[in-house]
């Protein structure tokens, strides 16, 4: 099974840091490789990955929160470049719980919408706009 690296890390190896369940007692959450999918295209990378996940890669800054800069991919240890996100979704229901991010190059024009396959309007509770 092919792995992907963000920045030089290894998402099936980034570890989150629990709460204890015991005094002195450190816990920590990783996600096996087939938790994180990801799909190539010549137009970019689709990454899915569960939300806990997404929340770390922001948080240790594996990801940078500005839309503007770039980071570098490697899938199995071969380099792929440098891409920036154009986009960020939220599951939209319990039994898909991952959160897909579309990874573009670094340099390419982000789409001007982005057509989703699952209808914002299933969505079980928020709101739907349209852009």
């Amino acid at each position: 099974m092919k792995g992907i690296a963000i920045n030089g890390h290894k998402l099936h190896e980034v570890q989150m840091l629990l709460a204890p369940y015991q005094q002195g007692f450190v816990s920590y959450l990783r996600y096996p490789k087939h938790r994180i999918q990801f799909e190539q295209s010549v137009t970019g990378i689709v990454l899915r990955v569960p939300p806990l996940l997404a929340v770390e890669l922001y948080r240790s800054r594996i990801l940078p929160q500005d839309a503007n800069k770039s980071f570098s991919v490697a899938i199995s240890g071969e380099r792929k470049g440098r891409f920036r996100i154009a986009d960020f979704r939220y599951p939209t229901s319990g039994h898909n719980d991952a959160v897909t991010l579309t990874l573009i190059p670094d340099g390419a024009q982000s789409p001007s919408s982005v057509a989703s396959d699952e209808s914002s309007s299933s969505a079980p509770s928020g709101s739907a706009e349209q852009i």
